[in-house]
């Protein structure tokens, strides 16, 4: 990058850290194409002058080796040979890298142009799905090859379904080949970039055009942004776009539109013009950007734009699968000591019906290792002195530092969204603990109250404001004394065998029935010898026995009151 000739960068579905942005072994190519059109030269030497000759059928004619996930054809890359990661590179870049604002940004599907379109309509079963991982890892990786594949198939299985649908399986698949080749390295320059204190902001774009005829499962694919941000909905697409767009994308083009030429004019998406409404759409539609800011990215917050039809700004895209890609991988990306041999870091599977598609030949080389060669004074001078400040001087040398290399940095970043999410777990669990607290002490006083009202219904209930007892209590106490009612009922008979002291009780009322007989002869109704059928007359009933629990006892006194009635009998 050149002083002053970049302004602004918009980094979208890709960025050169990216395997398929560039070939990693050029000068394999160069000789192979040499070799074709008849210029063999040296392996050091240039052939563009053998090339200028040749005619275009002969350079059409070349045939380049074919390896997927890998162009044939791009900008070679290491630049420096003692330093085969760019992106350590990018990271040690003077402030020319820092004082450019960037955007970077990324669609929902990245790799659906890495299917046909029969895996993307019917899906395809796990071992389909190991070959297409198994080959993108080989074409990719050098280091690791079966650790790499065991943590990327675990990352993006779904454990929780004993049986994976075909549908599911090419999902998952196309997500990780997604995050592998084009998110997780945008992610990292966006890191590099605003670790550094530049503007950086990030955004995803998950809004999906009506009229795409592709799955709505997808969600947005790659490019489909593209139209978006040069605000091609609100001219029916053109002639390059031709489709129905719907009133909805016109208003998220708008929205699009404006935050880009913000961009473009300050470096900044949010001035100089504030998004109050957007022209199409639901009244409710137009205005759901008001108000939306698009806060910068940093490596603590990691905050990004979601842009679909409802935006809202969110952080950590991707969060545990970008710790993978960032973290994990780079960690198991490692050579290893001097003694390992490089058949060590082979996929155990050789055959080609464990791949699914061209693969490249294996290292038996290693790679040299990275930040192995501090920079030369050279070009730390050369930075100094493009500036033409002696304090960018100061700021560079911590980065120039090895003592702090790209896997500790990308830890760090790999590390916040753990942090993060421990803080916010930690802060759910506390207020669900005060929340069950308090719903327990109110249903206590619910509970309470209702008790309370019960005891006092039935206190309300009881005559005389005594309290109710329960009915064992009640009918083991003895009853109150009532006074006797004025005409008794009659009295109920019982029969019981005699004894000596009712015998005597019968001969004494036997007796006083003979005195009363002797009266005058003017009370009784028939003159005729009643003494002597008194006499003749069986034995008078015996007195009865009172069975009825109305009878009551005095204090004072045991005697029983019998009451003997007297027949009379008229001769």
């Amino acid at each position: 990058m050149f002083a002053g000739l970049f302004h602004r960068v918009v980094l979208s579905s890709g960025s050169a850290l990216s395997p398929w942005a560039s070939v990693h072994d050029p000068n394999d190519l160069r000789l192979k194409v040499a070799e074709q059109i008849g210029c063999t030269t040296e392996n050091d030497e240039d052939i563009a002058d053998c090339l200028r000759g040749v005619s275009l059928r002969e350079l059409m004619a070349v045939e380049l080796p074919e390896i997927r996930f890998v162009p044939r054809i791009g900008p070679g890359l290491p630049v420096d040979q003692n330093n085969p990661d760019p992106g350590l590179d990018m990271e040690r870049a003077s402030d020319t890298f820092i004082k450019v604002p960037l955007i970077l940004g990324v669609s929902t599907t990245e790799s659906n142009l890495d299917f046909n379109a029969n895996d993307i309509q019917y899906g395809f079963e796990e071992d389909h799905r190991n070959r297409i991982l198994r080959t993108f890892i080989r074409n990719a990786y050098v280091y690791h090859l079966n650790e790499i594949f065991s943590a990327v198939r675990n990352e993006y299985t779904d454990w929780d379904k004993p049986i994976l649908h075909p549908i599911i399986i090419r999902d998952s698949t196309m997500e990780a080949l997604s995050d592998g080749h084009t998110v997780a390295p945008l992610m990292r320059i966006a890191f590099y970039h605003a670790r550094r204190g530049a503007k950086t902001y990030f955004y995803h774009f998950s809004h999906q055009t009506k009229d795409t005829g592709l799955l709505q499962r997808l969600g947005s694919i790659r490019g489909e942004d593209i139209p978006y941000i040069f605000g091609l909905p609100l001219v029916a697409g053109g002639v390059f776009f031709p489709r129905n767009y719907s009133r909805q994308d016109q208003g998220v083009a708008e929205a699009v539109l404006t935050f880009f030429t913000n961009f473009a004019k300050t470096g900044n998406p949010n001035e100089p013009h504030k998004i109050e409404s957007v022209d199409y759409g639901t009244p409710k539609e137009k205005t759901r950007y008001r108000g939306l800011t698009w806060e910068q990215y940093e490596t603590g917050t990691q905050q990004y734009l979601a842009i679909a039809m409802k935006p809202k700004m969110k952080s950590h895209y991707r969060g545990h699968k970008m710790a993978v890609w960032l973290n994990l991988i780079p960690q198991l990306h490692r050579p290893g000591d001097d003694d390992v041999s490089m058949r060590h870091h082979h996929f155990r599977e050789r055959g080609d019906h464990f791949y699914a598609g061209p693969v490249r030949d294996e290292w038996y080389t290693p790679l040299p290792l990275v930040g192995t060669t501090k920079p030369s004074a050279s070009s730390t001078t050369a930075c100094s002195t493009s500036t033409g400040d002696d304090t960018i001087t100061e700021d560079i040398t911590p980065i120039l530092d090895d003592s702090e290399d790209d896997a500790e940095l990308l830890q760090r970043l790999a590390s916040r969204h753990y942090y993060s999410t421990t803080t916010a777990l930690a802060i759910t669990v506390g207020v669900g603990c005060i929340l069950l607290v308090l719903n327990m002490l109110i249903f206590a006083g619910i509970y309470y109250q209702r008790d309370r009202d019960k005891k006092r219904a039935a206190m309300d209930c009881t005559p005389n404001g005594q309290e109710s007892l329960p009915m064992t209590t009640r009918s083991s106490m003895k009853a109150p004394e009532s006074p006797r009612p004025a005409q008794e009922p009659p009295p109920s008979y019982t029969t019981l065998a005699r004894s000596p002291s009712i015998q005597e009780h019968q001969q004494i009322a036997q007796s006083q029935s003979t005195d009363l007989d002797e009266q005058p002869k003017n009370e009784q109704k028939s003159g005729h010898g009643t003494s002597n059928a008194i006499h003749k007359d069986p034995m008078p009933p015996k007195p009865p026995t009172r069975t009825t629990s109305s009878l009551s006892t005095s204090s004072g006194t045991n005697t029983i009151k019998k009451r003997v009635q007297i027949q009379e009998i008229s001769v």
